[in-house]
């Protein structure tokens, strides 16, 4: 895993001296006050046990296995291209990678299982998430699949408190601080449902009520405010996610339906 991935993933775990290491490291070149780690601390104005503790909270096996990583990442870097096309295909490119490295084929699989044994599914999201969690809804839904979308604060909360231990709420929210959103997931686990988070943050308060925690990559690491585009990495989820749906055979066959009926209506 790259070592942006690595800061975003654990980053709710770090000190104060944690965010100094990453600073330096993201506002330096890798030179040599990267060469050992009495260097890299005295650089920084830490001890080289701090460092070595941050390595390892970042699950690196020691500081050499960070410093041989980071060197592999610093200097392997593509030429940038000029034309604007080829700019925003990096983008794209560069969100789907790192956000290959979050996704778990285990947790994968288990939301799968979950969706299909659902009485029904939920989508809740706010914002461009609401757009997302509303494109996700429309993609189950023509496979058959019982469920609704909720992209109103208000909304979410009341359908929220209608759900029981057969249903499955999906939250979907970059940052995982959006209150309305986490009330209405709190709701819903309180009344039994299995709660499914989709977000960026691990530690995030969302969720603290979530049965499972699905983690995309921070697209807010890209600072091209022009570059506006914050659901790559999430769409690249649910793509995954139908695709395994689609696996079952009954889904398939559904959706091949819904499919056929879109293409071949008449006026």
């Amino acid at each position: 895993m790259k070592f942006d991935n690595r800061v975003q993933r654990y980053k709710h775990l770090f000190t104060k001296a944690d965010k100094e290491i990453v600073n330096y490291i993201k506002n330096n070149q890798f030179d040599d006050n990267f060469s050992t780690i009495n260097s890299l601390a005295n650089s920084v104005g830490i001890s080289p046990a701090t460092i070595t503790r941050f390595s390892n909270k970042l699950d690196y096996e020691n500081f050499q296995d960070m410093k041989f990583n980071l060197q592999q990442e610093m200097t392997n870097q593509e030429i940038e291209n000029s034309p604007l096309i080829q700019k925003i295909h990096n983008y794209h490119q560069n969100t789907i990678q790192q956000t290959g490295e979050f996704i778990s084929d285990i947790d994968i699989q288990n939301f799968v299982n979950q969706i299909m044994r659902s009485r029904q599914i939920i989508f809740a999201g706010l914002g461009s998430s609401g757009l997302t969690a509303t494109e996700f809804y429309y993609r189950t839904m023509r496979m058959g699949l019982k469920g609704n979308v909720s992209t109103d604060s208000h909304q979410m909360k009341i359908v929220a408190s209608l759900l029981t231990g057969s249903d499955t709420f999906v939250a979907i929210s970059n940052s995982g601080e959006t209150t309305e959103l986490i009330s209405a997931a709190g709701i819903a686990q309180q009344q039994g449902a299995f709660v499914v988070a989709i977000t960026n943050y691990e530690g995030s308060a969302l969720t603290a009520c979530a049965d499972l925690v699905l983690i995309t990559t921070d697209q807010s690491r890209n600072n091209d405010t022009r570059f506006i585009n914050t659901q790559i990495a999430t769409h690249f989820l649910i793509d995954i996610v139908s695709y395994l749906l689609l696996d079952d055979e009954h889904l398939h066959r559904v959706y091949q339906k819904t499919k056929d009926v879109i293409l071949h209506d008449k006026p």
